[in-house]
């Protein structure tokens, strides 16, 4: 089974304790995903907030839900402006998830990603602006004003996490906007990629942070893998 192409995927995509719980569907299971401590759902009231995180979704994923801390989510709904600061999101590529994928099959995505993490980094880097661009066009036209996002200085780092049923890796990117031409300034990034095996289902968990917040990223990402595995024991 080829697992390039959803793994190029992941990379494209750039979560303890339980607050609350959704459940997902994937191709034809019902996967509960526990939200962490402090974190619930960015949901479409929250606007103009909920436009601008899903609108740089890759066209071959499937984003089932973001997270983001209460506190900000509180701050949205009073009207307040706020940097939404640590998020959480949880996608799949849109093939696979119709697909029931053996121990096997997910150890030869995880030794793709061991041995070609680097390699399809770099191919990631050369299509952001293309990436960008879609979302860019969408949200300009639905505020009515030239906004621009940009991703770049994407620096990988190596695997972190190699298990049976989760592989994970973290990056420091660069993130850059103007609004109709204005300058909003740049801001380094850290986020952690993390790819979970739970049932038959292959599961992409996206954490961010602020530079500093490498750490926090991977921890968070880990423990969140940890209690969706619990949440769903019959898988």
């Amino acid at each position: 089974m080829g697992f390039r192409r959803p793994l190029y995927i992941l990379l494209l995509g750039i979560v303890c304790l339980h607050a609350g719980a959704a459940d997902i569907v994937v191709g034809e299971r019902t996967v509960n995903i526990p939200h962490p401590d402090g974190y619930v759902e960015l949901t479409p009231d929250m606007s103009p907030y909920y436009e601008s995180m899903w609108a740089y979704v890759a066209a071959s994923n499937h984003r089932y839900l973001t997270l983001i801390r209460k506190s900000t989510a509180a701050a949205i709904r009073r009207g307040d402006a706020v940097e939404v600061g640590r998020y959480m999101n949880i996608e799949t590529e849109k093939s696979i998830s119709r697909m029931s994928i053996s121990a096997a099959q997910f150890d030869e995505f995880q030794n793709i990603m061991r041995t070609q993490l680097f390699e399809l980094t770099a191919r990631v880097q050369e299509q952001l602006p293309e990436i960008t661009s879609a979302g860019n066009a969408a949200l300009s036209e639905q505020f009515d004003a030239d906004l621009a996002v940009n991703l770049g200085g994407v620096v990988p780092l190596p695997v972190h996490l190699d298990t049976d049923n989760a592989i994970a890796s973290s990056m420091y990117m660069t993130v850059s906007a103007t609004v109709n031409g204005a300058d909003m300034g740049s801001e380094v990034l850290s986020a952690t990629m993390l790819t979970l095996h739970v049932g038959d289902k292959v599961l992409f968990l996206y954490v961010y942070g602020a530079q500093s917040d490498l750490l926090w990223t991977r921890e968070t990402a880990n423990a969140w893998a940890e209690s969706i595995v619990a949440a769903n024991p019959s898988l």
